[in-house]
C-alpha cells in the first residue's frame, strides 16, 4: 500500500509540474538565463558616467527596470523605485540599473520631476534605438517589464521589485545572501 500511495503522489507531482500555469512557467524557464547588456558601455548616475563594467566591478547585483520615455505609467514607476528601495535594508554590493529607452535622460527627469521632485540615486543606460529589447527578445515582454535582477554574470536571479512584498523581500535576501534582520 505505501509503495502504491508514493507512486500515485509521484505520478501527482509530475503531472502538476507539468500543468503549471503559463506565466509560472515562463519564470522558471527564464532563471538563471543571461540578460544581454553586451550592447551598452556607459551608464550614467545623474550627470556622472561610468562604464557598465565600472559598475558591475562594484555592484554582483542588480535590478534592471526597463522604462520607456513617453509612457505615462513609467514616470511614477521611476519614483516608486528611487522611493522605495530606501524601505528595504539592500546589500552593500547592490544597486538598480534603468534602462530607459529614449534619447535624453534630461527629457525623461523633466518628465519625471513635473510629477515629483527627487534626487536620481541609482544608474540609468539611455536606450535610443531600442536594442534593449531587441536584445532579450526570448524574454516575455511581461517579465522585462516587471524588473529582473541579475547577478554578476548577467544571470537571471529574479523577477520583480524587491519592495513589492514582505515576501518579495525576503526572497531578494535570500538571493542577495543578505541576511534577515
Amino acid at each position: 500500500m505505501k509503495n502504491f500511495l508514493f507512486l500515485l503522489g509521484t505520478v501527482f507531482l509530475l503531472f502538476s509540474c507539468n500543468n503549471l500555469p503559463p506565466k509560472e512557467k515562463e519564470l522558471r524557464k527564464i532563471l538563471n538565463k543571461s540578460l544581454n547588456l553586451d550592447n551598452f558601455e556607459t551608464v550614467q548616475q545623474g550627470n556622472t558616467l561610468w562604464s557598465l563594467d565600472e559598475l558591475k566591478q562594484n555592484h554582483g547585483y542588480l535590478s534592471v527596470v526597463y522604462l520607456q520615455t513617453s509612457c505615462n505609467p513609467c514616470y511614477p514607476k521611476f519614483i516608486e523605485w528611487q522611493q522605495k528601495m530606501d524601505s528595504i535594508d539592500t546589500p552593500a554590493d547592490y544597486t538598480v540599473l534603468f534602462v530607459i529607452k529614449g534619447n535624453s535622460y534630461g527629457d525623461f527627469m523633466t518628465n519625471v520631476l513635473d510629477i515629483e521632485y527627487l534626487e536620481d540615486k541609482y544608474y540609468t543606460i539611455m536606450d535610443p534605438e531600442g536594442k534593449f529589447l531587441a536584445n532579450n527578445s526570448d524574454i516575455p515582454r511581461w517579465i522585462i517589464d516587471n524588473s529582473i535582477l541579475i547577478d554578476s554574470e548577467n544571470k537571471i536571479k529574479m523577477v520583480g521589485a524587491p519592495f513589492a512584498t514582505p515576501e518579495m523581500t525576503e526572497l531578494f535576501y535570500e538571493v542577495c545572501q543578505k541576511p534577515l534582520k
